[in-house]
């Protein structure tokens, strides 16, 4: 997914990768019915752009690999990006440059693993 504003297609696109529930903690919202009222409201795309963009390019790590199916339990994992106690959906959900860049290069780690 390139920089740029956050598509409905971008959106529909992570929660048909990650689930609905997942890509509502992502975005930050509390609850999928807060979500569904965000996805309605241009306003928060801009909020809501960084975390996703990051889970889809998360998901897209995985499913390069032929692991689409490991990404969602992956990102939940706490502790599996290298920071004990966090998780990376979690670290997805501040948006910052570095916390992405963080959980991606753990992505592309875990998925490289046992592959030759």
């Amino acid at each position: 997914m390139t920089v740029g504003v956050l598509s409905t297609s971008g959106i529909d696109r992570c929660v048909a990768l990650l689930g609905e529930d997942l890509t509502a903690y992502i975005a930050g919202a509390g609850s999928a019915t807060e979500f569904q009222r965000w996805r309605g409201d241009r306003r928060r795309w801009a909020e809501m752009a960084g975390r996703l963009r990051g889970a889809v390019e998360v998901a897209d790590t995985f499913a390069r690999a032929n692991r689409l199916g490991a990404a969602a339990g992956w990102l939940r994992e706490v502790g599996a990006a290298g920071i004990a106690g966090r998780s990376p959906a979690g670290m997805l959900r501040e948006a910052t440059g570095d916390t992405i860049k963080r959980v991606l290069e753990a992505a592309e780690r875990f998925t490289r693993r046992g592959r030759v």
